[in-house]
Parts: C-alpha cells; sequence; structure tokens
C-alpha cells in the first residue's frame, strides 16, 4: 500500500483517479483546493482529504507531502478554461512545475501527469481552438522529463463519460484511432502505470481501443 497525493482531486479525472486508487488498496490523499470540496471525498478508512491549493507557496506543498509522508505523487489539476490564458498557464504550467519542485525537495521520485494527446504537435494546438492549453501541457511535460522524477506522463484524447470498457489504443505518431476515450479508462490507466515499474519514464498517448489495460505496463 503506497500514500499517493492526488493533487486535482475534484475534477472529473481526479475524482474516478481517486475512487481506483481506493479500489487497489492504496492510501490516498485527495488534494482539493477548497475545503468546500471535501464533501466530495468518497468514504473509505483509505482516503483523507487535504487543502492543496496550486497558488499556496512550494514550501508548504513540501510540508504537506512530508506530514503525509507520500510516496507517490499524481497531477492531474487544470484551469479547465476558467479565468482565460492567464489562469490556465498559472495553473497548468506553473502550478504543475511547482508540485514538481515540491516532490523533489521532499524527496520523493514517483509523479505521474495527466496531460493530452497532442501536446507534442504545434499542428493540433493550432486546430484545436485551445492553443494556450496545449502549450502549456506541452512545456509542463517537457519540464517534468528533464526533471530527474521517475515520471509517467499520460496523454489521452478527448475525454468522454463513458462508462470505458478497462481497455485502450495507444498511439503512434499519426494518431490515427478514435477521438475519444473514458476519464474512467484514463483512471484505470494512472493506476496501472502507479503499479508498474515499466511505466517509468514513459509518455503514453491513447485513446479508447481494445487493449487492456493491465497488459500496457
Amino acid at each position: 500500500m503506497a500514500n499517493v497525493l492526488v493533487i486535482g482531486a475534484h475534477g472529473r479525472v481526479g475524482q474516478r483517479i481517486v475512487e481506483q486508487l481506493i479500489a487497489a488498496d492504496q492510501n490516498v490523499f485527495a488534494g482539493y483546493r477548497d475545503e468546500n470540496q471535501f464533501e466530495t471525498t468518497p468514504v473509505s478508512d483509505h482516503c483523507t482529504p487535504v487543502l492543496f491549493d496550486l497558488d499556496m507557496d512550494t514550501k508548504k506543498m513540501v510540508a504537506l507531502m512530508t506530514d503525509y509522508k507520500i510516496e507517490q505523487v499524481v497531477f492531474t489539476a487544470g484551469a479547465g478554461g476558467k479565468g482565460g490564458d492567464a489562469r490556465t498557464t498559472q495553473v497548468d504550467l506553473d502550478g504543475a512545475v511547482k508540485t514538481m519542485e515540491a516532490t523533489k525537495q521532499a524527496g520523493l521520485k514517483r509523479y505521474l501527469m495527466v496531460s493530452a494527446a497532442g501536446a507534442d504537435d504545434r499542428n493540433v494546438w493550432v486546430k484545436s481552438g485551445i492553443y494556450t492549453y496545449f502549450m502549456m501541457k506541452h512545456y509542463a511535460d517537457m519540464i517534468l522529463q528533464d526533471s530527474g522524477l521517475d515520471y509517467t506522463i499520460l496523454r489521452p484524447t478527448t475525454l468522454t463519460d463513458d462508462e470505458g470498457k478497462d481497455s485502450v489504443q495507444v498511439l503512434d505518431q499519426s494518431r490515427e484511432g478514435s477521438s475519444s476515450v473514458s476519464r474512467n479508462d484514463v483512471a484505470k490507466m494512472a493506476v496501472a502505470a502507479l503499479a508498474s515499474k515499466k511505466a517509468i519514464k514513459q509518455v503514453v498517448e491513447f485513446t479508447a481501443g481494445d487493449t487492456a489495460i493491465d497488459s500496457i505496463f
């Protein structure tokens, strides 16, 4: 059983990651930016709500990770289009980088990032209509890869609330395949990646498909 901090636990992917980690018998610390969000925490002996606001300074992040003896960090926070480009930059780039710095300063190694398919393709950024979002994801991912942390970067295609199939398709450079994937399957990918050393230093772009998630890492 690992102590896992999920940053962005109130988000639609974050909530599912918390639930899936609990189901996998991990000890989850669900990070929320507002104490009013604590009421969404699953009732479980293996889940503790914690206040984790990306606007707080890095020292406070380090103290929280240390106090709760965190072993693995999951970043699935995002501005969600609220607050314009400035807020997207503040959360999806600077917020992410601050958590990487805190993870290192706390003496931790394992860090999983939920990013986005196409984050390395500027043509995708232009066509997307959310250029700044993809740009921030790209640079956050790049900094993570240079951080020295034992990272995994998951890059799902467009997210849906479908039930999911416990299977996905790993994409190559052509990214040919389905254009969407369920949030449930993204959460299952995150849990599977955290449990496997094979997932360390891997960037996995994926969509809905027929490859069992348990067989990917």
